[in-house]
């Protein structure tokens, strides 16, 4: 089955995503079967991992016709204190996130490739994640394997933010291990929103070779996807017009005062040499309104404000798709 496109308001949507973007909000839920019975009605939850020791999480779930799985992620939740101050944010990207070291990708096609070591280890501990509802079941590849590849269907992999940076680098996995078995398998479709870089331009460039039915969504005011990549981080230094602008807020970082939008330069510079890159193929910008409640030109609101464009809300609102208010709220580092 080829990817097929469908006409809405947005424009050309690709089929499933709007399966995908449930799935990615399903994936914050505390109850999984009971939120995709309400929200994909006929869809059965096939396969739960127990969430890892850095809080990130997955699912595998079947549709009515057992045509199609989703595997959706759910990347480790930011701490509330990255909005107090710009140290806090500054280093969770380069710490928590661990953007600031690197790890040899051997799952490409040709050469090798290089990602950020927080991505790194997350892969590591989703690909060892296990099935709670089955003792002694498989990890998520050889269940995919016997399950979906086997049988000849067709698997979505999907995920929001830090899960869809977690989709990226598993799609990449799933499909060159199969590859390696001497698998032929073209039935991997993957849609992130939200995610930032996981590699650098050979990780980036192999994906989008290899993964051709790849589509990633990202807001046009949201600034988490522009890390940790330094042309586009320089973008994000120029939100938000007219305010709350980077330009006219002052933050102390490292002991110096400098404005916001400095920062965000010093930052480029110590990630310069890494050569992070997001992918190229279907990468669908889209433009959202800001929200009026953050609107003051002060470091809160800059803050909020960022939290308010990264929520699930604007994607499966660009999607035109309904979730549930507590899912949406589960999702978003700001209240809704």
């Amino acid at each position: 089955m080829e990817l097929q496109e469908t006409i809405s308001a947005v424009g050309a949507v690709p089929a499933h995503a709007k399966t995908a973007v449930l799935l990615s909000a399903i994936a914050y839920s505390t109850h999984v079967k009971a939120d995709l019975d309400k929200h994909l009605p006929g869809w059965s939850l096939v396969w739960e991992g127990y969430e890892t020791v850095d809080g990130n999480f997955g699912f595998i779930a079947a549709d009515p016709t057992g045509e199609f799985y989703g595997l959706a992620f759910r990347g480790s939740l930011p701490p509330t204190d990255i909005f107090k101050d710009w140290d806090a944010f500054a280093n969770w990207i380069m710490e928590d996130l661990d953007v600031i070291s690197l790890a040899t990708w051997h799952y490409t096609t040709y050469g090798t490739a290089s990602i950020s070591a927080g991505a790194n280890r997350a892969f590591n501990n989703v690909a060892s994640m296990k099935d709670r509802l089955r003792v002694g079941s498989s990890g998520i590849y050889n269940f995919l394997k016997t399950q979906v590849v086997s049988q000849n269907k067709k698997v979505i992999i999907t995920g929001h933010s830090l899960g869809g940076n977690i989709a990226n680098v598993y799609s990449s996995y799933f499909v060159t291990a199969l590859q390696r078995e001497g698998i032929r398998y073209d039935g991997t479709y993957l849609f992130t929103f939200a995610a930032p870089a996981a590699g650098d331009t050979t990780f980036a460039t192999d994906l989008d070779n290899k993964v051709p039915n790849a589509w990633h969504y990202e807001n046009v005011n949201d600034v988490i996807p522009k890390f940790p990549v330094v042309s586009t981080m320089i973008m994000a230094s120029l939100l938000y017009v007219p305010s709350p602008s980077s330009e006219g807020i002052m933050i102390i970082y490292d002991g110096y005062q400098m404005s916001l939008r400095d920062g965000y330069l010093l930052l480029t510079g110590l990630l310069y040499g890494f050569g992070y890159m997001q992918q190229a193929l279907h990468y669908v910008l889209f433009n959202s309104n800001l929200d009026p409640r953050y609107r003051r030109n002060t470091l809160t609101d800059y803050f909020y404000q960022m939290g308010a464009q990264h929520a699930l809300a604007k994607y499966s609102g660009y999607l035109g798709v309904e979730v549930d208010a507590a899912l949406l709220a589960r999702s978003s580092m700001v209240s809704l």
